[in-house]
């Protein structure tokens, strides 16, 4: 309870704006944040900070940026109207872009980008990561239900 009334929200604020820079930037927070849980679950250092995780059923900060923005697009192919208009013509399926049927008919379209900073872009990097996706997560529409099997999927990645 301590962790998630005085800690979790401050990482939550803004985690899909200050975790999509360099790794290098956010280690510091993510240390800091894994020494916490460590702590609050009396664990000694050499335990695994993945089961750290998997305990408290929460994500570390990279993790948590990637589902914030997963979640984003997940509101974009299922339920529009829960987002602000902009966000309304911001993705493109491929199937718009094709007049012909492909084998990621169902994907986004991923454009090309010249620099670092354009792959770090919600834009670029949302599109990327639905597009890795398995087929089973993607076709759910529920809100609740994406969460949670994509927390669990997300989770099942750590650990490999």
């Amino acid at each position: 309870m301590l962790y998630f009334s005085f800690v979790h929200p401050y990482v939550l604020y803004g985690v899909e704006i200050y975790a999509n820079t360099c790794r290098s930037y956010v280690d510091k927070l993510m240390k800091l944040n894994n020494k916490i849980l460590r702590i609050l679950q009396h664990k000694d250092r050499y335990y695994r900070n993945v089961h750290l995780y998997i305990n408290y059923n929460t994500l570390p900060i990279t993790e948590l940026h990637e589902f914030y923005i997963i979640c984003l697009i997940h509101k974009f192919m299922h339920h529009k109207h829960l987002l602000p208009r902009i966000y309304h013509n911001y993705f493109t399926e491929n199937y718009k872009i094709h007049c012909y049927n492909t084998r990621n008919k169902n994907d986004l379209y991923l454009s090309a980008v010249s620099h670092s900073f354009g792959s770090r872009a919600i834009y670029f990097e949302g599109c990327t990561l639905w597009n890795q996706l398995p087929m089973y997560l993607k076709s759910i529409t529920s809100i609740t239900t994406f969460k949670r099997k994509l927390k669990e999927f997300l989770h099942s990645c750590l650990t490999c």
